[in-house]
Parts: structure tokens; C-alpha cells; sequence
């Protein structure tokens, strides 16, 4: 239990910015942690879920999911946002698989990443804005945690690019108990948003979720051969758009 509660808090540490205690770390909980991943994604969805419906009462529902997203990005430190970004500056401006990660390392971002990031939190925010109160709010919670599961499934696969990477040491397979967990998540995430988007909606916010995700990881394993830390990252982010894209169409 120890071992379990360690892996979770280096869960969180690693993927919010939160003012955790930084302790316990060994590398075999390191390793574990992506288990946790899912239930850290279910935790920030209804975080933000609860913002969406506070501010909405404050503010047009235009403003509050600006806002909202903005919220998000403060809680993760643009973690997934940033990787996103430097992805698409490589593979759009990288002739070859080498030119490409080298790209990906620069910390500055270029054409191709600021008008990817931008389109893709314009379009979150429209889905957002746009959408019934109420489906935003599930779709927020199925998506966060469907993001963070994608990507620990992703780590788990051994695909990991970068031997001293944002995701070195996390290969590890999720294994029974790892699966085990993150479908707890997941069944939580699906009671909290089945009152707020309907079975339809729900179906929508996971498919559209899962569509995102594979299509996104299928073309950066076709570029690159394997995942980087922003490679992972972005596919949060799709995982995210897809799934309040998928919320939004039934609602």
C-alpha cells in the first residue's frame, strides 16, 4: 500500500503542478507510477469540470470556458500543451526522422507549433462554448482521464525513443494490476459523466477520444518509430479534442 500510494503521488507530481511533498521516489515506484495515470487525468477532469459549472454561473459560458481552459493549463503546467507544440514544429519542419527530434529538442516554438496549438485550443474552446453546460463538463472528465490512460498504455508498449527523456523509466508494462487500476478510473469516470451527457454523449466523448488517440499515435509511430515525451504529451491533447469533439456532436 506504501509502494502504491508513492507511485500515485509521483503520479501527480509529474503531471500537475501541484505543491506535493517530494518524497519517495525509487526508481521501481517510479516505474509503477503510469498505473496512476488514468485516476491523476479523472482527478484534474472533475476539478475542472466543477470550474466549468462555477464560472459559467459567473460568466458567459464563452468566457468561462476560455477560462477553463486556462485553468488547465495553469494546473498541468502546459505539460501536454508544450509537447504538443514542439511535435509539430518536428514533424512539420523535419526533412527525416533525425532532423525531426532534433527539432523537438528546441525549447523555442516555431510556425508549425503555434498555429497547431492554436487551432487546437480554438477548438476545444468552441466545443466547449458551444455545447450544452452540461455536456463540457463530461466530456472534460472522460477526456482527461482518457488522455492520461492513452499515454500510459502508450509507455507501457516499450516504445520510448529518448534513453534521458521526460519518460525515461516509465516502460514498464502496465501489467494486471496497472490495468486494473486505470479501468477503475475509467468506470469513474463513466458514472460521473453519464448523468451530465446521456449514454449517447458518453459513447461519443470515449469514442471520439479513442479515435483521436490512435489516429495521432499511429502517425507520429509512422514518423518517428517510437514515442517521446512530446509525442505522449500531444497525445493527451488529441485524446482531450477528440473527446469533446465527440461529446459535442450529440449534444
Amino acid at each position: 500500500m506504501r509502494d502504491a500510494l508513492a507511485s500515485a503521488l509521483l503520479a501527480a507530481q509529474f503531471l500537475t503542478r501541484l505543491p506535493l511533498p517530494a518524497r519517495g521516489y525509487t526508481p521501481a515506484r517510479w516505474s509503477r507510477a503510469p498505473a496512476y495515470f488514468a485516476f491523476i487525468g479523472l482527478g484534474i477532469g472533475l476539478v475542472l469540470a466543477g470550474l466549468f459549472l462555477a464560472m459559467s454561473q459567473i460568466w458567459p459560458q464563452p468566457l468561462a470556458a476560455v477560462l477553463v481552459l486556462g485553468a488547465g493549463l495553469v494546473l498541468t503546467g502546459a505539460l501536454h500543451e508544450d509537447g504538443l507544440a514542439d511535435t509539430l514544429d518536428g514533424l512539420g519542419g523535419g526533412r527525416d526522422r533525425e532532423r525531426a527530434l532534433e527539432i523537438m529538442r528546441d525549447s523555442q516554438i516555431g510556425s508549425y507549433g503555434a498555429l497547431g496549438l492554436g487551432a487546437v485550443l480554438g477548438v476545444q474552446g468552441i466545443a466547449l462554448s458551444t455545447a450544452p453546460l452540461a455536456n463540457g463538463m463530461g466530456a472534460l472528465v472522460i477526456g482527461h482521464m482518457l488522455g492520461r490512460a492513452l499515454m500510459a498504455y502508450a509507455l507501457g508498449q516499450g516504445r520510448y525513443l529518448r534513453a534521458n527523456g521526460t519518460g525515461s523509466g516509465l516502460g514498464r508494462p502496465l501489467g494486471r494490476s496497472g490495468w486494473g487500476v486505470t479501468m477503475i478510473a475509467g468506470t469513474l469516470a463513466g458514472l460521473a459523466a453519464l448523468p451530465l451527457l446521456g449514454l449517447g454523449g458518453a459513447f461519443g466523448a470515449i469514442a471520439g477520444g479513442v479515435a483521436a488517440g490512435i489516429l495521432w499515435r499511429r502517425w507520429t509511430l509512422h514518423k518517428l518509430g517510437g514515442d517521446t515525451g512530446d509525442t505522449l504529451g500531444a497525445l493527451h491533447c488529441m485524446a482531450l479534442t477528440g473527446s469533446l469533439l465527440g461529446a459535442a456532436a450529440w449534444a
